[in-house]
């Protein structure tokens, strides 16, 4: 125990390095992801219910008529935010660089990329819970940056890990234990790995679906935040590894970035749990 408490204080003193790291390494995934293999940010153009409307009426294209010819632009402009993200991946190690710390402000609209993305898978799920807040750790690590260039590893910055941690473990948790429709991924890659057959991956799923719900209970309890977090650590990581784990030997595209874009689904709870607790103790009366 004090070897471990040694370790999480020399990491607690690299705290900005690897959330530097995290940010770095997400927005590098996620363009990738976006410039080679698509993005669910395409969704929220085919709403035709939200932009037929303005289209007649603002424009006077008929929606038809947009629907026919717009899917090239479309593929470009997805293709360039992309290349965009991958780009921005650069800007986390400019911003501590004094004539460059303008840069900091470009991590707004790659966060806001961020959630446009994930607002795209959440509309192609048709508003199942889960979805809504499962990416919450990935959307946040860009303003988690610019909070902490701003205010360091405080109260804001610890309070808004431990929001979007619980998110992201709440909606994992919500899909593996079966509250919505198990995505076909996780059934997939739990029979791969554990070589089982499907009624053992789903009863796998169901246990650490409700682990998850509980780990999140327990980070909000200050005696047992510490194991929440480990467990939190452990089980982020093993998930987004287990994308590269399950089809390997195969292809590792996607399936290297899809892991590495969860790198803030293990990190951000590392450094949750190397840079002081949470929530401070309640004071005694």
């Amino acid at each position: 125990m004090m070897r471990l408490s040694r370790w999480l204080e020399v990491l607690g003193t690299k705290w900005l390095f690897l959330l530097q790291l995290t940010v770095s390494i997400t927005l590098a995934a996620r363009g990738w992801l976006t410039w080679k293999w698509d993005s669910p940010m395409r969704s929220l153009v085919w709403q035709e219910d939200w932009w037929s409307g303005p289209l007649e009426k603002l424009v006077g294209i008929p929606w038809r008529s947009f629907a026919e010819h717009s899917e090239p632009a479309l593929t470009n402009v997805l293709e360039n935010v992309g290349i965009g993200l991958m780009a921005c991946a650069v800007v986390p190690w400019l911003v501590t660089l004094e004539r460059l710390r303008w840069t900091r402000w470009l991590l707004v609209p790659a966060g806001i990329l961020l959630a446009l993305d994930a607002l795209g898978r959440w509309v192609t799920v048709d508003w199942e819970l889960g979805m809504a807040v499962e990416h919450s750790l990935q959307v946040v690590t860009p303003f988690a940056l610019l909070i902490a260039l701003r205010t360091g590893p405080g109260r804001a910055w610890r309070l808004t890990l431990a929001v979007a941690t619980s998110l992201t473990f709440i909606g994992h948790g919500l899909y593996a234990m079966g509250f919505h429709a198990v995505p076909l991924i996780f059934k997939t890659m739990t029979m791969r790995i554990l070589s089982c057959d499907l009624e053992t991956a789903m009863m796998f799923l169901r246990i650490a679906g409700w682990l998850d719900l509980i780990a999140v209970l327990f980070l909000w309890m200050a005696p047992l935040r510490r194991w929440a977090l480990f467990y939190m650590i452990l089980w982020g990581f093993a998930t987004a590894l287990a994308r590269v784990w399950a089809y390997f030997p195969g292809t590792l595209d996607p399936w290297v970035a899809e892991t590495l874009v969860r790198t803030s689904h293990w990190l951000l709870p590392l450094l949750l749990l190397a840079c002081r607790p949470v929530l401070p103790p309640k004071r005694s009366p």
